[in-house]
């Protein structure tokens, strides 16, 4: 049975989920990672749910040449989206927002097809990284007010 589109895209995806994964030794709730896939650029990143609390990866006690290890394989692997996209003829995403709940194996994602960063947006990727990070803080704030 050969492989699909939907097979190989999800591939990609649970291949930074596991690398997130690897990275952390496990010892987290919930994996944010977020994919910047700008014709001109390329970025990936995320941060973590540790018993409640947001963390980015520097505020997590892993060694500085594993984290950048990390960014930049990550990175790297979005050329491989690239490569699935165009090999099924399908639109490449140009922005990916991941949440998987390590307990329950929940997985869900929003992609955006049209260009996020550029220079009439005025914003990057990493702004637009850090607002993520800022708006899960506020609904995990919120969500334990209420």
């Amino acid at each position: 049975m050969s492989k699909v589109f939907e097979d190989e895209f999800m591939d990609f995806q649970s291949g930074l989920i596991s690398l997130c994964l690897e990275v952390t030794g496990g010892k987290i709730n919930k994996i944010y990672a977020y994919c910047s896939n700008e014709k001109k650029s390329k970025m990936f990143n995320a941060f973590f749910d540790v018993n409640g609390e947001i963390k980015t990866l520097n505020q997590l006690d892993i060694p500085k040449d594993l984290r950048s290890e990390f960014l930049r394989i990550g990175t790297h692997d979005l050329v491989k989206l690239d490569e699935i996209c165009e090999r099924y003829k399908m639109p490449v995403p140009r922005e990916i927002k991941m949440n998987y709940d390590v307990a329950t194996g929940k997985f869900d994602a929003k992609y955006r097809y049209e260009e996020v960063c550029s220079t009439e947006s005025d914003i990057d990727s990493t702004q637009v990284f850090l607002n993520w990070i800022s708006e899960i803080r506020g609904k995990k704030y919120f969500d334990e007010r209420h």
